[in-house]
């Protein structure tokens, strides 16, 4: 059992509105969400895919912890890119009432592996992340979306840029989030016809 914290990105999905509808529903959400994972690492590439990714289940959310060895700017642009695409097959075949959508947060930092716990700086901020208020509204506010990514601040710095596998500054929005009492700075990706966030204002906890 490892207890000394590694360093590792953090992948945290929340499931959107699980609980509208019968139970029925929110058992076969959480069940297209397992499949669009497995969708998802059937497409990581041979030399990322490692048994050092982790994946825990925690009811309407999933936390995947993915090994230093796999580069941050992939994982901001291919692993969102293939989560988008899995989850646009999934879709595809299913009713509105019955279609996934999801919150994703990311971040790279200290985590405490205890299989099949973990624990740390950055699960805890994924966690806030996935759970913001911003993050709920951006979703809300683009429907027609099947998915909604905010990152943390130092996940942002590290791979924002103008190179090909770099995040996009131009579709990134800052907003702060509530966040163990604290504020917390994010960077939400915006549609382009988004309206203006002022995160200045409020405590940068709704759009304005």
């Amino acid at each position: 059992m490892r207890t000394v914290p590694v360093s590792a990105t953090v992948v945290r999905i929340g499931i959107v509105a699980p609980s509208r509808g019968r139970t029925a529903r929110s058992v076969h959400l959480g069940v297209t969400l397992d499949a669009v994972l497995d969708d998802v690492f059937d497409g990581v590439p041979v030399p990322y895919r490692t048994p050092t990714w982790f994946r825990r289940p925690e009811g309407d959310n999933t936390t995947l912890v993915i090994p230093p060895t796999v580069p941050s700017r992939w994982v901001a642009t291919g692993l969102v890119a293939l989560v988008d695409e899995a989850l646009g097959n999934r879709n595809r075949h299913l009713a509105q009432f019955g279609r996934l959508r999801l919150r994703l947060a990311i971040d790279h930092g200290d985590v405490v592996l205890r299989p099949p716990h973990f624990g740390g700086a950055a699960i805890a901020l994924s966690s806030w992340l996935c759970d913001s208020a911003e993050l709920k509204a951006a979703s809300a506010a683009a429907p027609e979306e099947d998915q909604v990514l905010i990152v943390s601040d130092r996940f942002y710095t590290a791979v924002a840029g103008e190179g090909e596998h770099d995040l996009d500054p131009a579709v990134f929005r800052q907003v702060f989030v509530a966040a163990g009492g604290g504020l917390e700075i994010g960077w939400l990706r915006i549609r382009p016809d988004a309206e203006t966030w002022n995160s200045s204002e409020d405590d940068g906890l709704a759009p304005s």
